[in-house]
């Protein structure tokens, strides 16, 4: 049984029940992970929810530490990830592009496209309407992919004119400029050699391939990324995916969610780049288009952003359901010290990512175990994304118990989980409020935009 938050706030004897947030009455929820929203865009509901400058007392900086990046420690030799050609997005993309089902992905995508089939069989009307509004969206958002590979951009020249300011000025000051932008979270790290195994030797060529028109096989050729690299810093930038839309977890409106937040990280990127470039310096913008030469979430992670959680992604203290993107450039900055909100901790005791993931991705070991010299817990990834292609998925972000709107009550459990003690407390607060396996947010014409 599920406890509304309004029942529990009357059942302590909080008068009013004024911290609950205005929206729809309680008695007309849908499912037991249901949130109030209201109208208006697709993070309307979102846009004044969460603060631009993260309380410190959700985390404390921790030190940079030799053998660590952030709290994920590094064991013995850590084995690069060196072909961005051979990413699970990247396989599945290339496969789908030229229909070619041989190999591990290309069965995959086979049975993907055969689950979808039918699954899509039984569907009512209304629900067949719902999967053509969200195709359309995620689809009009990939063109962004499509357009901005390699090479289809076109920089700023470099000003000739250099401002000069103070390091930790100039920082300041870019961060604000990004977070007025519309970025959510914004972070610093020094590209060190600590940092090389998760640089590519090899990147992509293309990005998304869905919705591109084929007229001949693809064949990704690769691009050599140089190192020592020819930028000293990365700046790294998060932003929020729409909460609610996430927290439908599966279907159409998850996945026009995600995909307009992924290819808003195809803009911002490219607005900083330009700034920078406008001030003097040399600078990149990098994002999931096959543009990127990294992995970015050890470089989130030793930015302060966040920490590495269960689920394979970054999750910082507002919740998993984070995008990500890269402005890379020498312009004199100064790092940040990464954070810890006892996520490792956390997420040994919560396992809910793992126990909610339709396709049984996530692995449930009570530890982590050391893969490629990073001690993380395992991820199937073809697994992963045979699931998000047949029905779109993102139930590890939106059952996170940070993954929450920022409020008094959910401000308290990003505090309470800080400890392990803390974090068994906030795992069956957040089971009692919202169920061990939440249900999926229904699509009311409050959440999906293409509803009357």
């Amino acid at each position: 049984m599920n406890l509304g938050r309004r029942s529990f706030l009357r059942g302590i004897g909080i008068a009013g029940v004024s911290l609950a947030l205005p929206g729809t009455a309680i008695a007309k929820a849908i499912g037991n992970n249901y949130d109030p929203g209201g109208p208006g865009s697709i993070k309307a509901a979102e846009a004044e929810r969460y603060r631009k400058k993260m309380p410190e007392y959700f985390y404390k900086r921790i030190s940079k530490r030799k053998g660590y990046i952030g709290t994920t420690k590094l064991e013995g030799t850590v084995v690069p990830f060196e072909d961005a050609r051979e990413h699970a997005f990247a396989k599945f993309f290339i496969h789908g592009a030229n229909q070619d089902f041989t190999g591990e992905w290309g069965q995959a995508l086979k049975k993907a496209m055969d689950d979808k089939k039918k699954l899509m069989a039984n569907f009512t009307d209304e629900q067949k309407e719902d999967e053509m509004w969200g195709g359309a969206i995620v689809m009009s958002t990939d063109q962004f992919h499509v357009n901005l590979g390699p090479g289809r951009w076109e920089q700023l020249p470099i000003s000739k004119n250099k401002l000069e300011l103070p390091p930790d000025e100039m920082t300041a000051k870019l961060k604000k400029v990004a977070k007025w932008f519309g970025v959510d979270v914004v972070g610093v790290c020094e590209i060190t050699e600590e940092l090389k195994p998760f640089f590519y030797k090899v990147g992509r060529t293309y990005g998304s391939l869905r919705g591109a028109p084929q007229k001949e096989k693809i064949v990704d050729h690769g691009r050599e990324i140089p190192w020592p690299y020819p930028h000293k810093y990365a700046v790294v930038l998060g932003k929020l995916e729409g909460i609610y839309g996430v927290k439908t977890l599966v279907g159409p409106m998850n996945n026009a969610t995600v995909a307009t937040e992924c290819s808003d990280d195809d803009v911002f990127p490219r607005y900083l780049e330009s700034t920078i470039r406008g001030l003097g310096y040399d600078a990149t913008g990098q994002s999931m288009n096959g543009t990127e030469d990294f992995n970015m979430i050890p470089l989130a992670v030793q930015a302060g952003l966040g920490e590495l959680g269960r689920m394979g992604m970054l999750v910082s203290p507002w919740g998993a359901h984070i995008r990500l993107s890269v402005v890379t450039t020498n312009m004199p900055l100064v790092a940040d010290d990464p954070i810890d909100f006892g996520l490792f901790e956390f997420c040994k005791t919560c396992k809910k990512c793992a126990e909610n993931c339709p396709s049984e991705a996530i692995s449930k070991d009570d530890e982590p175990k050391v893969i490629r010299g990073v001690l993380r817990y395992e991820l199937d990834p073809i697994k992963c994304m045979t699931q998000r292609a047949t029905t779109g998925c993102a139930s590890c972000a939106g059952v996170c118990p940070f993954t929450k709107p920022d409020n008094v009550l959910h401000s308290a459990g990003r505090i309470i989980g800080q400890n392990p003690v803390g974090a068994r407390v906030l795992t069956g607060l957040d089971d009692l409020f919202y169920g061990k396996s939440p249900t999926p947010r229904a699509l009311t014409n409050k959440l999906a935009p293409w509803k009357l």
